[in-house]
């Protein structure tokens, strides 16, 4: 199984270096989480590109430069060891307000995957700005490439919650019966829809999709934004 956590929040027009700074604050936040994450590099652009340690402030800013539109890391500084530890990758794009958080072989590589997904949820929602998040699921299924945000989702006009997520609101359980554990969170609600989410299990997908209908519901599911993820 492979994750993708989303998190949205207002878009910002942000310099080389206050990119740096952003990107440096929510790196923070996924480091406190497992030894995996705590440190990161910059995503070679082409062969000639070398990754560059994040804290390497000037190196990286530098680089952010030559595009200055996103910045893309990931936990490894080799092809290696990012294969290794799952292809984890981290995209950043301040002016649409967009973060992703790729994780792959999730059930191979974590013990506990609905801890650690939580936990990374928790930490990337305690920044306030972030007004809406979702988890993406990727899995084969009966031989076939599925993804919730493809395959699964109730809605095509909104967005979709999947397997966790986090909206800017508060909630009580008995206002969203349907997803398995709800948390308060800052001045929003952490949600888990269903315990495991696998693309072929019939009963999680309707839990998960129960969960999407009763965030509708209370108009806390926002229009999607721009293509499916």
């Amino acid at each position: 199984m492979n994750i993708t956590l989303v998190c949205h929040s207002p878009p910002n027009d942000l310099t080389a270096a206050q990119m740096w700074e952003d990107a440096s604050t929510w790196v923070a936040r996924i480091a406190r989480t497992h030894p995996d994450f705590e440190a990161w590099w910059t995503v070679p652009r082409g062969p000639r590109d070398n990754a560059i340690l994040l804290a390497q402030r000037e190196k990286v800013v530098a680089h952010i430069q030559k595009a200055n539109t996103a910045i893309h890391l990931t936990n490894a500084a080799t092809d290696a060891e990012w294969a290794k530890r799952g292809k984890v990758s981290l995209a950043i794009h301040p002016g649409s307000g967009i973060l992703r958080l790729r994780l792959g072989r999730l059930q191979e590589l974590y013990p506990t995957p609905t801890t650690l997904v939580w936990s990374l949820l928790q930490g990337l929602t305690s920044n306030s700005r972030v007004t809406f998040a979702q988890t993406n699921v990727l899995q084969k299924v009966a031989g076939s490439i599925m993804t919730y945000s493809g395959d699964r989702r109730v809605f095509r006009h909104r967005e979709y919650l999947g397997w966790m997520g986090y909206v800017d609101a508060p909630l009580a359980a008995d206002q969203l019966p349907q997803a398995a554990r709800l948390e308060r969170h800052g001045r929003g609600t952490l949600i888990l829809a269903t315990k495991a989410l696998g693309l072929g299990d019939r009963a999680a997908v309707e839990q998960a999709n129960r969960t999407e209908i009763g965030l509708a519901e209370l108009s806390l599911l926002p229009a999607a934004r721009g293509s499916l993820k």
